[in-house]
Order: structure tokens, then sequence, then C-alpha cells
């Protein structure tokens, strides 16, 4: 008897030992959770990470029979989502934006320099005085303004303030007369405002570079400092991946360089500007992608924001009836790039606002794509005013247009000026887009706009502004429901980026980049919006931000 208690006191230890060697031990085991996989995939309760990527999602708690881990999070029924994907950003940009004078919301001239002043008296060691953020659409006097305060009060710095679209800058006399600026001086695709035979200090588009090419140039620490506290603020949004649009290929190299050490955790798309270093690069190396980094674009300009009246329209502005707006690129030109995105097979991604300057692009682009069989998934970068009868292209040769949602709200006060009435059908119009193109990523062209996604949402949901105005939405019509909303900043951002095969969305094979939050903001209300935070930011499976709480801080 004694010997066959032993036996199966021997046989049962053996068989638990068994079972317990059966189950893999991974990284992280998430569970009780709303997991919403993606726009059009399932909703799940537990999530299974090891190596930084998905292993396996449950809608019950089988995952106890398969998987253990060291840490086991019960997420209390929270919700877990892709991380938000920003398809159209400058993400050094804005890193540089929050180390100078923020000239946002300022609601007037003499506002908006005493915002200069008060910066000038915390850094009075700066010589060169940036900012950013103005906007002469929400000053009373809504007209460009002159640089004569800035010479009276600042005769001894270098002022340079760009407007909130980065299409034109105001500078002081100083800084002019440094940059060899006068009343003759000129630049294709650029404009020098003058009054009464006078420069007011206002360059737009090209002209901006006179000015800006002489201001010194960064260390390569300095430019570190601006991506650390760029991410920071992007991860606290719930931001995993960016879509950088415009960037040297020194910056490209730097980028990818943090993050091969592991100073940057966020996921890089980015697209180099069209430029000597450029095309050294690519003929020596091509382009280049790595866990955390893909270059493969090249960005053009085609013409300037329509704020400032740069864009390219077809017929000149209602508000300016001599002004058609700046054409920043040649029909050849762009040809020329054109032909060396589709030979090296390079995605070509161009900045397009006005209908005529988006109708120039998209007939080059069907020049090249030529029928919508085509996976160039050649893009236009903003797509705000086009012709109504231009919407076909993007269908016929599948081009992606490539949309911001809040331009639509924060222009929508003023846009009717610029384009009378019978313009702003193809305005803004982000529903008749996606119903004439295969799908289209949102973005939000930060700093141009707040780095918050729940602003894009709200924006591309409701067309409304926090306050809810205009009640009934500015052109209802051309609302994005919930799941595309959802789409345009995951599975479709990945897509704009050739990433959808490891991005976008919760799936097996994946990377483990989510967010956690309280409720889902792609139905939340639009008051939800105006309060919502993330409270969670996860980038491979590993915590990156909680609450108020940078996890990320690295030495310099």
């Amino acid at each position: 008897m004694k010997l066959l208690v032993a036996f199966l006191f021997f046989t049962s230890t053996c068989i638990g030992q068994t079972s317990d060697t059966s189950i893999k031990s991974v990284d992280l085991i998430i569970h009780n959770a709303k997991i919403i996989s993606g726009p059009y995939t399932p909703e799940y309760k537990a999530m299974v990470v090891n190596n930084g990527t998905i292993i396996a999602l449950y809608k019950n708690n089988n995952w106890k029979k398969k998987y253990k881990s060291d840490k086991v999070i019960d997420m209390q029924k929270k919700v877990v989502l892709p991380g938000f994907i920003d398809a159209h950003c400058h993400f050094i940009g804005l890193g540089k934006a929050m180390d100078e004078v923020s000239l946002w919301g300022c609601k007037s001239w003499e506002e908006t320099v005493q915002q200069v002043t008060d910066f000038i008296k915390k850094h009075p060691e700066r010589q060169w005085i940036q900012g950013r953020g103005w906007d002469q659409n929400n000053w009373t006097t809504k007209e460009f303004p002159n640089n004569r305060l800035l010479d009276s009060l600042f005769p001894d710095k270098y002022i340079v303030l760009n407007r909130g679209d980065g299409h034109a800058v105001i500078s002081n006399s100083k800084a002019l007369n440094f940059s060899g600026i006068t009343i003759s001086s000129s630049i294709e695709g650029g404009k020098l405002v003058n009054q009464n035979g006078k420069l007011t200090g206002v360059l737009v588009d090209n002209a901006t570079q006179l000015v800006e090419n002489k201001i010194p140039k960064p260390s390569t620490e300095q430019r570190i400092k601006w991506l650390v506290a760029a991410q920071t603020e992007c991860l606290k949004n719930g931001l995993t991946q960016v879509t950088d649009a415009g960037l040297s290929m020194k910056d490209i190299l730097l980028i990818d360089s943090l993050c091969s050490a592991h100073v940057l955790k966020i996921r890089f798309y980015l697209m180099a500007n069209p430029e000597t270093e450029t095309w050294k690069y690519l003929d020596e190396y091509g382009p280049f992608m790595n866990r955390n980094v893909k270059w493969q674009s090249i960005k053009i300009y085609s013409d300037g924001a329509l704020g400032s009246r740069g864009a390219l329209l077809k017929k000149p502005y209602c508000d300016d009836n001599t002004n058609y707006g700046l054409q920043l690129i040649e029909p050849v030109k762009l040809d020329s790039l054109l032909t060396i995105c589709y030979n090296r097979g390079l995605q070509a991604c161009t900045h397009a606002i006005g209908d005529s300057a988006n109708a120039m692009v998209l007939k080059a682009y069907a020049k090249f794509l030529k029928t919508t069989t085509n996976d160039k998934r050649w893009r236009i970068e903003h797509a705000q005013v086009v012709d109504t009868a231009d919407w076909y292209y993007f269908k016929t040769y599948s081009i992606i247009p490539s949309v911001q949602p809040t331009h639509a709200t924060s222009d929508m006060s003023w846009a009717e000026n610029r384009l009378c009435k019978t313009r702003m059908q193809g305005a803004y119009s982000y529903k008749s887009l996606l119903e004439n193109s295969a799908f289209m990523p949102l973005g939000t062209d930060f700093p141009v706009e707040y780095v918050s996604p729940f602003y894009t949402i709200r924006a591309a949901r409701f067309r409304q502004d926090a306050d809810g105005l205009p009640r009934n939405g500015f052109n209802k019509s051309e609302v994005l429901s919930s799941t595309e909303t959802f789409a345009g900043m995951s599975l479709w951002a990945a897509m704009g980026n050739f990433w959808e095969d490891q991005t976008g969305t919760l799936e097996v094979g994946k990377f483990a980049d989510f967010i956690v939050l309280d409720k889902n903001p792609y139905t939340a209300s639009l008051i939800e919006l105006n309060t919502m935070k993330v409270n969670e930011t996860y980038h491979e499976g590993k915590l990156v931000y909680k609450g108020f709480t940078k996890l990320i801080t690295p030495d310099f």
C-alpha cells in the first residue's frame, strides 16, 4: 500500500511538472482589458507580448493555460487601443518650437510683441530670438504686421517670428540687414511684403529662406534636446508613431542613431528633403528600414499656405483679387523629382494646398502611376482645396490624400473669405476625398496645430471646435465616421507609411505599441474629448509614459 501511494505521488508530481514546463514565460501579459485591436478587427480581453511583439490575443482567460510572466497587469477594464499614429507632422520642429517664443493664441500684434518682450527678459543672453504661432487671421485687424514696433523695442536683437503655418515670417530690420535683404531682393516662389516702397519685414514662402538661412545653426546637442522634448510631448499624447514631413539627411540619420541608442522610443517614418545630401546618400546607400525608423520617401513643396495667401489657386483670392498665390516648383522640376522617385522606388509626398497646385501635382502623378493597380502610394500632403473636377485622380491612380482635420476647424472662420462660397465645396472635403480614394491617413501637421490626437478626432467626427462651434458643424456633410477616424489614425496611417504589416492594429505578429485610456475616444462625445487624457503609452510592450510622469529622461 505504501508503495502504491508513493507511486501515485511520484506520478502526479511528474505530471504537474510536465504541465508547468509547457507554459511559456513571456515579457508581458495584460488582461481584464477592453482591447479594441483596430478599426476592422475583433475586440479582446487579454494580450500576450514577448520580445516587443504581440504573440497571442484572447477573448477570455485561456491565456493562463499557455503563458506566464513576471509582469501580469490587470487593466481593470480600461480601454486599450493601438497607439496613435500622426500621418503628417514636424517632429523636430515641435521640439524647436518648445524652445522658442510661443505666439499661439495671441489676439493682436501688440500681444504678440509682448510675448517676445517677456521671453527676452527670461533669456537675456540670446541674441537671435525666434518664435512661432502668430496668425493675423485671429486679430481684429486681419492684416500682415510690420516690423516698426520690433525695431523700436529690440534694436540690438535679431528677431525672426514664424507665422503658425511656417509659410511666413516677420523679422526686424537688424535681422533683415544682417541677411542682406533689401527692397530690391527677390526669390522665385517667395514674396517680400512692402508698404509704400519699404519692407515690412514679412517674408512669405521661399522668401523666408533669405533670413532663416542666416540664423546660426544649432549644435547636435541642441537638436537632440529638441528631439527628446518632442518625444515627451508625443508620448504624453499617446503617439507611438509619427511621420515627419520633410527633413535633411543629417536629421534623419541623427534620429536613426538615437533610436538605435534607445534614447528615442517612438517609431518614425521620415520624408527627406530633395537636396544634394539626400541624393548623395541615396546613391551610396539607398533607402533604409530599421526597427524604429523607415526612410523611403521624398517631400516636395508645390505651393504655400492658404492663411498667408501663398496657396496656389486657379482663380484669384476673393480677398486679394490680383493674387493667385505662389507656385513653389515649376512643372519641369516636379517632373524631374518624380522621375527620380519612380525610378528609385521612392514614395513621392507633395505638399499641395490650393486647387491649382493640387491639379498640377495630380496630373504629374498620373503620368507616372498610369493605373489604379500601382502600389506606389504616392501622397498629396494636405489636399486642402481640390477642385471637385479633380477628385477622380485619387481613385483612378491610387493616390493617397494625407489630410489634417484640425486645419478645417482652425481655418473655418476665414476660409470662405479667401475662396468665395463657390470654391468651398472642394475645401477641407475629407469625406468626399475618402470616397474618391482607397484610404486616407490623418495627421495634425504639428507644430502648425496642437499635438493632441483628441483634437484631430474632434475635428474629424464633429467638424467643431472645443466650444462646439459651429453648432451644426463646419460643412457637416464632410464629417468622418468613428470607424473612418479610427482607421485614419491607426491602420490607414500605417498603410501610408508601408508599415501595416507591423503597426496600425494590435494583431499577432505586430509590434506591441499601444495606449491605455478610460474611454474610447473614437466614440466619445465632444465634451469627453475636450478633457480626455492618455493614461499610459507602451512602446514594444514597455511602459514609456504614465500619467504626467516622464519615464524617458536621458542625460546629455
